[in-house]
């Protein structure tokens, strides 16, 4: 045969008896091994397992019959065939009474030799496979039990309620070593004193469990063992006076001890055996593995409960939603509040009916756009009232699948307050330029009043009528040239757009202060580019831009500087420090491209306090005192209405930065 049949051990004094059997058991597939008397054959069965042993009866010295005696003295289990040509009818009958398993008559045949070879071992490892089941099947049994109860105080009780059956103990405990392991806890237990009880505290360094747990190893104690070399050490710990033997074995999780399990006996003809250690061991290991699945399930428990406590008591509303979106699996109270429907009848609810944009709102999730990031939008109440809200939508790992978690948070009172506060803004900034208004044009007011009272009272010379004709038509003038600036910043005219070079406007308006940098030794800076595309735009607004920004960073460095100028195309993904920049505002009108060009127009002068920053651009503020704060309001109405955008940068004493951003011209 092929296939490996098992292990003979062949014992005949006849060498070629014994070629003969080795040549027919190794073409069966067996592995043969041959002895030539009974004392070599002990040796070889000590060191060796056999399947199969061949004994001669009818051997000088040492018969067959002696090896028999001598294998079932010393407990060795294998199946013996006889094999004799002589033996009587009594020998025989002995040999079956010894534990012989098969007789073989010489002469034999080869092929009956390898038939009740296959035919002995195949029984005997049929009955290893059954006493291997008999052994595990109750064991499997224990570890179900154990294993299946996930509450951790009845799992206590079963695993000393498993002991006290199956060692047949008295007295049982299961000690847990404590978080600071300088003691364990008594957990469950049955037959103790009555001084001694569950949460009883057992000090690790003068007991025996302790012993147990710092070495790591099991105790078998009795009342015999005074020559143990722990005898010493354990002594004043020993058995109770009504005690007769105990096991004490360490209950391990790897390398990490969970506690002891201990079993006791009082009667002394049932001493515990080293096969109740060794299956007391058994069960510590199976109570380790169950132990710690019920810590794992209570702590899973535990953290359950704190994440409904959380989504239960969450001040947003909360809606958990399985993996197509449309399956509502778990909401809060919070929501239930704020959409006025109960709690069992959300579960049931098509969740659109709550947020109509929620399909949008998950697709957005998918694509990982808002995983960080609020999305404002309504929610329809039970009442049949919209709410507004800000969304964010999660995803949320479940095994293989994904879940959806909605968390909206009510911003209508928000939106209210936010509201409020533009409308004092917009009221705020209607005062203040209501009164700049009116400084600006009472004062030319009050001169053409002066000047036509004269005219009308006074009797004056035709020289002196003609003065005041001439000065009261050039207030007359100014006035009209304010009234019509002021309506420039709120609609400008863009009459006349047409494709403009921005790097020619730069260089004409510094043609025009060029002057006035030498006067005050300003240093000019340009970096523009040469391939700018460019821009449509009214270039007399352009300029006026340039210029306004250009004044501004010469009045702002009365003591020398240096003024940069710079145009560039903007970078795709935007400008790299757009981040230390605070936008004033513009881009009310699509860039018709995603390109754009960008006039970045800087100083080194006396700067913008932080505070002072959101004013600037307000009609009429300004931080001069002979300033009429008319001009950066006027720079970004010209922006905006070109479809730009217009931002600053600026720190006391470093300089200030304005970035003025265009789209290109199609």
């Amino acid at each position: 045969m092929s296939s490996w049949a098992g292990h003979v051990l062949v014992v005949d004094d006849d060498p070629q008896l014994r070629d003969l059997c080795r040549q027919t058991l190794a073409r069966a597939g067996f592995v043969v091994t041959t002895a030539a008397d009974v004392t070599t054959a002990l040796e070889t069965m000590e060191q060796t397992a056999f399947d199969l042993v061949m004994v001669d009866l009818i051997m000088p010295g040492m018969n067959g019959l002696q090896l028999l005696e001598l294998i079932r003295s010393r407990d060795i289990s294998v199946p013996i065939l006889i094999v004799s040509g002589a033996a009587s009818i009594e020998q025989i009958s002995y040999a079956m009474r010894l534990g012989a398993r098969g007789l073989l008559i010489k002469p034999f045949r080869a092929q009956e030799l390898a038939d009740i070879a296959r035919e002995l071992v195949a029984k005997r490892q049929a009955i290893r496979v059954s006493d291997r089941l008999a052994a595990l099947r109750p064991l499997l049994q224990i570890s179900q039990h154990l294993l299946t109860e996930l509450d951790q105080s009845r799992l206590y009780a079963l695993i000393i309620e498993t002991v006290r059956v199956e060692v047949h103990a008295e007295r049982a405990s299961l000690m847990l070593l404590e978080p600071d392991e300088q003691a364990l806890r008594i957990v469950a237990c049955t037959g103790l004193p009555n001084t001694v009880g569950i949460g009883a505290l057992i000090p690790v360094a003068r007991s025996i469990s302790g012993w147990v747990v710092r070495h790591r190893q099991p105790l078998l104690i009795d009342q015999h063992l005074v020559s143990s070399p722990w005898y010493k050490e354990l002594k004043p710990h020993l058995l109770a006076s009504e005690l007769t033997t105990a096991l004490s074995v360490p209950i391990m999780a790897g390398e990490r001890v969970l506690g002891v399990l201990n079993a006791a006996k009082a009667t002394f003809d049932a001493a515990f055996t080293a096969a109740d250690q060794e299956l007391l061991q058994l069960l510590a290991g199976q109570a380790a593995v169950a132990i710690e699945n019920a810590r794992l399930y209570s702590e899973v428990l535990r953290s359950e409960e704190r994440y409904r406590a959380l989504l239960r008591h969450a001040n947003d509303a909360v809606l958990l939603l399985d993996a197509t979106g449309m399956n509502v699996l778990d909401a809060n109270l919070a929501l239930t509040r704020l959409s006025g429907y109960p709690g069992e009848e959300i579960l049931r609810l098509n969740p659109c009916r709550l947020l109509p944009t929620l399909p949008a709102l998950l697709s957005t999730a998918v694509n990982g756009r808002s995983e960080h990031s609020e999305i404002e939008t309504t929610l329809c109440t039970a009442d049949g009232h919209e709410t507004a809200v800000a969304v964010s939508v999660s995803v949320v790992p479940d095994g293989d699948q994904r879940l959806f978690l909605v968390i909206a948070r009510d911003i209508s009172e928000r939106q209210r307050l936010a509201r409020e506060l533009a409308q004092a803004e917009k009221l705020a900034a209607i005062g203040r330029l209501a009164t700049a208004m009116a400084h600006e044009i009472n004062n030319p007011l009050q001169a053409l009043s002066s000047t036509v009272h004269l005219l009308q009272h006074s009797d004056l010379s035709p020289e002196r009528r003609d003065l005041y004709l001439t000065k009261a038509a050039a207030e007359l003038d100014g006035l009209i040239q304010r009234v019509q600036r002021i309506l420039d910043i709120s609609r400008p005219n863009l009459d006349g757009r047409r494709p403009v070079d921005l790097n020619q406007v730069v260089i004409d308006v510094i043609a025009a202060y060029r002057q006035t940098l030498i006067a005050r030794n300003i240093r000019y800076v340009g970096e523009l580019t040469s391939t700018l595309p460019w821009v449509t735009a009214v270039i007399s607004h352009l300029k006026q831009v340039c210029q306004t920004l250009v004044q501004n960073a010469i009045e702002a460095m009365p003591e020398s500087g240096t003024l940069r100028i710079r145009t560039y195309l903007r970078p795709p993904d935007g400008e790299p420090d757009r981040a230390s920049f605070w936008r004033a505002g513009g881009g009310s009108r699509q860039f018709p491209s995603e390109q754009a060009v960008v006039l970045e127009i800087s100083d080194t002068g006396v700067g913008i306090a932080q505070e002072e920053i959101p004013k600037i651009f307000e009609p009429f503020y300004s931080t001069r005192f002979d300033g009429l704060g008319i001009g950066l309001s006027l720079c970004y109405s010209i922006v905006d209405f070109h479809g730009g955008e217009l931002w600053v940068r600026s720190q006391p004493e470093q300089g200030t930065t304005f970035r003025v951003i265009l789209p290109i011209a199609q």
